[in-house]
């Protein structure tokens, strides 16, 4: 019964949707029109009764001998049939008779076009003289013309006369220190906006105050005036179309323009279709005229806001794009850069037709919700484009570029960002909650607020401290071993630097253990502050934690192994050790293991529980000794001098000088082979690269000592037969001597 009593509603609407029911054409056969419009005007009479049962009262009717919607003026012996209230929509109505009500009230405000027609032609008449104090509308409105061009001469003679002031202040913008010029230049353009708002209102209290109709016009034109250069000046100081230096927003100067202009016509274009309505409503027009008024604003308004943002998509395609706090946009941004467009005319037709929803009923608070979240996300990006800005100036200053307080500024910019975007959620949340799908009344509301307030703000701290951890962190963090082999020494074992004190070491397990301190901590608090007993929990996790030791013993052992490794002090990140098991430099470890890169460019990822003993050699210092070998009858006084001039040499030299901690000298004869003697020569340097260093004074050595008449010794023998008659037992006198002399060498090689 329902349905068909929706069909039969729904069936005059489809049919001759903007006609009035009394003109309906004659229905088919067999009904005639008589019998057609009984039965509509009874099931119609039944639906309205069972809708507006308990709705507002009825309006009041419009003055006498006015035609109201093109209808006829009822007689002067009846009386006047009151206009349709506002529909006032319950929760418990089906969405179909709810959908049938919106269009037979889209039928009734589109009716009214011509009453708004008739109400905008009373305004002429409202400011007349006769009803304000004698003051002709001419003179009237040469006036407020006067006052809005005093007004908004005033803004642009302040602008002219700070414009030295703001150019320079634009021109300081260079680096991470000069951010107060942007600051200055923000206070500059509220002060330039404080006179304009003291011009309009002088004018204001000068003119448009003696309660006439002539003043509240005024009054609205100036007050819309002043409101409509406050709203651009968030998009201003974002785009500051004549100061590149100073904009927020990484775009060219004809794309900041671009936006600027046709975002101060919408906005302009929307007040004056707000002072419309309020003008219809200040002249108590009937509320149907309103309603008629408000739908052809939104259908306007939208199809404008549409049109500007196709036109201005390419600018803030490249706006979006240049949100890249880490000099490369991410794949969000990348992708809202790219497809905004089709993500804002969808929100830009949602919001239409809630407006066109709102005008056609009395629930506005769809309309009011989508315009507070637009609000809310254009500041949202004015916010993530100072970020940015900031950002930008830091890698131009190149004198704080890697510093610590260019690592602090980003820390604390994201601390802000995550409390900016927590403090737009939950006004975000009020907005719908309460206002947008009325879930819940503002006691309510404020309920929630105190009840969640203390877990957003342990939520943030507990950020904020993630946030510091990092910093300090990062700021004692050794550099990532590249792992190439062209970065070391492939012939010696101690040749990688040591990069990294014992706090950098410590800095990643410091870090693993704060965050899952952290973490643990904040959300076991935040459960505690939303009244959930933690108490078992804290119970659960200590048993499976057991359970997970007993289970795991080879893990803890690694853990602690890990754990005392590091407070010994044993390996740092950069050096180069032997743990038995494997050789190589230390990139770095995980709570359980060590990884080891050979010279030779293999890893070794090793437990700690099975590291055993740790042999450092990159450790303090570093104490090379090397032989070599010099003639019998070298003169060892005149090397010992020769070799200490050398030494003198490498320590007064730019590249080495740095490293040694004891020079090189002559340590004395060694060993003396039958044919040479074996001198000894040692130096200390630091453990960075001693071999570089070792092949650097061996290689002075051979080009100085020769030129000082030091010869180094030969393998050469010389033997001499006894025995002119005996050719035989010469050579095989001279095979013994060689292979004696083979002996030996090998013999000493082996021992050293």
């Amino acid at each position: 019964m329902n349905l068909l009593r929706r069909v039969v509603l729904a069936l005059p609407f489809l049919l001759l949707p903007a006609a009035p029911i009394a003109a309906q054409t004659p229905a088919p056969a067999p009904l005639s029109q008589q019998q057609f419009d009984q039965l509509v005007d009874s099931l119609s009479t039944a639906v309205v009764e069972r809708l507006k049962t308990g709705a507002a009262a009825p309006v009041a009717s419009p003055p006498a001998g006015t035609a109201a919607a093109g209808k006829p003026e009822a007689p002067a012996s009846e009386p006047a049939p009151a206009p349709a209230p506002m529909m006032s929509m319950t929760h418990e109505e089906p969405m179909s008779e709810k959908f049938i009500e919106v269009l037979d009230r889209s039928d009734d405000v589109l009716a009214e076009f011509p009453a708004l027609i008739e109400q905008a032609g009373r305004i002429p008449h409202i400011l007349s003289a006769d009803l304000n104090h004698g003051r002709e509308p001419g003179r009237f409105l040469l006036l407020l013309a006067a006052c809005v061009a005093v007004a908004l001469g005033t803004e642009g003679l302040l602008r002219l006369a700070l414009r030295p002031a703001r150019r320079h202040l634009a021109n300081r913008v260079t680096g991470a220190a000069s951010m107060w010029a942007l600051a200055a230049l923000v206070s500059l353009d509220v002060v330039i906006l404080a006179g304009l708002w003291l011009a309009t209102h002088a004018m204001i209290v000068g003119f448009f105050e003696d309660g006439v109709p002539q003043a509240h016009f005024g009054f609205l034109v100036l007050t819309s005036v002043f409101y409509w250069r406050l709203y651009l000046l968030v998009f201003r100081i974002a785009l500051r179309p004549n100061l590149p230096q100073a904009r927020l927003a990484e775009i060219d100067d004809a794309g900041a323009l671009k936006i600027y202009r046709w975002t101060s016509a919408v906005i302009l274009v929307a007040i004056l279709l707000s002072d419309i309505r309020r003008i219809l409503d200040g002249i108590q027009s009937p509320p149907l005229v309103i309603a008629c008024a408000t739908l052809i604003n939104s259908l306007v308004l939208t199809g404008l806001i549409i049109g500007a943002s196709v036109a201005i998509r390419e600018p803030v395609a490249k706006w979006f794009h240049g949100l890249s706090q880490g000099g490369k946009p991410g794949p969000l941004v990348a992708s809202v850069a790219r497809f905004w467009l089709v993500i804002a005319i969808p929100f830009f037709l949602v919001l239409g037709m809630a407006r066109v929803y709102g005008a056609l009923t009395t629930a506005n608070g769809v309309h009011e919700a989508i315009m507070m979240t637009l609000n809310v996300l254009i500041g949202l990006l004015v916010v993530e484009s100072f970020m940015d800005k900031v950002c930008r100036l830091m890698r131009l200053d190149m004198d704080v570029s890697h510093s610590r307080r260019e690592r602090a500024i980003e820390a604390l910019m994201r601390c802000v960002r995550v409390a900016i975007l927590l403090g737009a959620l939950s006004l975000l949340f009020r907005i719908w909650a309460v206002h947008g799908v009325g879930m819940m009344d503002m006691s309510g509301y404020n309920a929630l607020a105190a009840a969640a307030l203390p877990a957003g703000a342990i939520l943030l701290g507990a950020y904020c401290a993630w946030q510091a951890v990092e910093y300090f962190t990062k700021l004692y963090a050794a550099p990532v071993a590249s792992g190439l082999p062209g970065h070391q020494d492939t012939e010696d074992p101690a040749a990688a630097p040591t990069t990294a004190s014992r706090m950098s070491t410590l800095m990643p397990l410091l870090r693993v253990t704060m965050l899952l301190a952290i973490v643990v901590m904040a959300a076991l608090t935040v459960l505690s502050q939303l009244g959930i007993n933690i108490t078992p929990l804290i119970a659960g996790a200590s048993i499976v934690g057991l359970a997970i030791s007993f289970g795991s013993q080879t893990l803890v052992k690694d853990i602690v192994s890990g754990v005392f490794y590091l407070v010994d002090d044993a390996f740092r990140v950069g050096e180069y050790i032997d743990c038995g098991k494997a050789k190589g430099t230390v990139e770095g470890f995980t709570l359980r293991s060590l990884k080891l890169r050979h010279q030779n460019g293999m890893v070794h990822t090793i437990p700690f529980g099975q590291l055993g003993q740790i042999t450092n050699f990159s450790r303090d210092w570093s104490t090379l000794k090397f032989n070599l070998r010099f003639t019998r009858d070298t003169d060892i006084e005149k090397l010992r001098k020769t070799v200490k001039k050398i030494g003198i040499e490498l320590q007064d030299d730019p590249e080495y000088k740095d490293d040694f901690l004891m020079p090189l000298k002559m340590q004395g004869v060694a060993d003396i082979a039958d044919n040479a003697l074996v001198v000894r020569f040692k130096f200390t340097v630091k453990p960075t690269r001693p071999t570089v260093i070792q092949r650097e004074a061996v290689k002075r050595m051979i080009r100085t000592l020769p030129q000082q008449g030091i010869e180094f010794a030969n393998n050469t023998v010389s033997v001499q037969s006894m025995t002119t008659g005996d050719p035989a037992g010469a050579a095989a006198a001279s095979r013994k001597a060689a292979n004696d002399l083979a002996e030996k060498v090998a013999a000493e090689a082996a021992a050293s």
